[in-house]
């Protein structure tokens, strides 16, 4: 794997479990996710959080990503609603 696609391979989880946790209710918006990843687990601040990353990388191009991986399983597939923000040019901010 190149430097680039192991970012992608550790990213990839991270941002879809954030995504699960804002579609089930456990943070109530995107900037509760992405402070308490910064503030929680230290996810670096100028990328601004989990959430943020997916939009400044663009929801579309970020499940492209992620389904370059699928074979790694469940915890590298977007969620349905994800797939429906992406077709729909939805960000997470904005």
């Amino acid at each position: 794997f190149t430097d680039e696609e192991i970012v992608e391979i550790m990213m990839v989880p991270l941002c879809l479990e954030t995504v699960r946790c804002l579609e089930d209710g456990i943070v109530e918006s995107a900037a509760d996710a992405d402070m308490g990843l910064i503030y929680g687990i230290g996810f670096p601040p100028f990328r601004g959080g989990a959430l943020r990353y997916i939009d400044t990388l663009g929801v579309a191009e970020f499940v492209a990503m992620a389904d370059k991986y699928a074979e790694f399983g469940a915890m590298y597939h977007p969620t349905e609603k994800l797939r429906e923000m992406a077709k729909n040019g939805q960000k997470f901010f904005g």
